[in-house]
């Protein structure tokens, strides 16, 4: 099991253009330079001034109006051109996000390789998607705190204002999808785990969106990484070629701890039914919920569930009828902060969440 916890330090920050330094006024178009009103995202002066002392910083936009030299004079006008070291735009590339090209010129012009770079914008279809399939590592910059598309967070941060970045630039301190995607091959979930662990995971994760949204301090991305690890190493458990004495949620928590991720660690310890009490965060709590929330991969109600663990486990009935009252009082204190009014309201929004198109 091989982590890439530590890779070389990330040198240069690619930010996208439009609504990401600069706002697109839908009233004007032609080249932003020549508009009659020009101004920044909020915070967009202040961090690049504070970044530019530590990364190199560079545009990388897909603007149809503008060249090179047309992006630097509007970002002139806003007194935000000096720290970039460079200026890229689809039209001098021969390419436009997400093309795997238009990242790899930039890498070629700039003598970068693809670890040591971070995009930044706030179009997920292009900026993460495209940085991602390239290597780079993506920080979605995503003001409305709106869910990825599917449910499926790709990106490496996510911030809701530009002030928040240089935090994020120095935090990206979790496992992407497709690490986590990789331990689950190397641990050899079944096909069936390896569902049953994605619904939790995307479950989770909307839940946590929408306690951010209602206010509540919880990262949605720590949420979903360690709902697709919960049940890592469940098969190491189970069956006698790998007899332990340990339970999977704890033999988890310590193959996360070894990989360096000990925020992760304390997520999956808490999340098999006998932990309900010792929960203390947002990010257990909802990891916790959503897995009860889980039959194999179907979404059901809490009833529903507790009932097939019973059946599952006929001799731990009555210890999984301890926890029952408990289960139902996490419920309420989720949907109190989301201000969801009950069951029935949460799974039909969860549906939806799960069964709507990505833009």
């Amino acid at each position: 099991m091989r982590s890439t916890m530590n890779p070389p330090d990330i040198t240069t920050v690619v930010f996208d253009w439009g609504n990401t330094l600069m706002r697109v006024d839908p009233r004007f178009s032609g080249p932003m330079m020549l508009w009659d009103e020009v101004s920044t995202m909020p915070g967009a002066e202040e961090v690049l001034f504070s970044l530019q002392k530590k990364f190199r910083l560079v545009v990388g936009t897909n603007a149809a109006d503008s060249n090179a030299y047309q992006v630097g004079k509007a970002l002139e006008r806003v007194n935000i051109k000096k720290p970039f070291h460079a200026i890229f735009t689809a039209r001098e590339l021969g390419a436009r996000k997400p093309d795997l090209k238009f990242f790899r010129q930039m890498e070629s012009v700039l003598g970068m390789r693809p670890e040591q770079m971070v995009m930044v914008g706030d179009k997920f279809s292009e900026d993460v998607l495209g940085a991602k399939r390239a290597g780079w590592r993506a920080i979605w910059y995503n003001p409305d705190g709106e869910s990825a598309p599917g449910l499926l967070p790709l990106q490496d941060g996510d911030i809701q204002h530009l002030s928040y970045l240089p935090d994020s630039l120095f935090s990206l301190d979790l496992p992407d999808v497709a690490l986590c995607q990789s331990w689950m091959a190397e641990f050899g979930l079944p096909v069936s785990l390896q569902m049953h662990v994605q619904m939790v995971a995307a479950i989770s994760y909307q839940l946590a969106v929408w306690l951010r949204k209602a206010g509540q301090k919880v990262n949605p991305l720590l949420v979903h990484r360690s709902g697709l690890l919960h049940d890592l190493a469940k098969m190491q458990t189970l069956g006698k070629e790998n007899p332990s004495s340990m339970g999977h949620a704890e033999l988890g928590a310590r193959l996360m701890e070894d990989q360096g991720y000990p925020q992760i660690a304390r997520v999956i310890r808490t999340h098999a039914l006998h932990s309900l009490n010792e929960l203390e965060t947002w990010e257990q709590k909802l990891v916790y919920f959503a897995d009860k929330l889980v039959e194999g991969s179907r979404l059901v109600a809490l009833e529903e569930r507790i009932k097939a663990l019973k059946q599952r486990y006929p001799h731990e009935a009555e210890r999984i009828a301890v926890f029952e009252s408990g289960l139902f009082r996490l419920q309420d204190e989720i949907l109190g902060h989301v201000g969801i009014d009950n069951e029935e309201e949460c799974l039909s929004m969860l549906k939806a969440s799960l069964t709507s198109k990505p833009a």
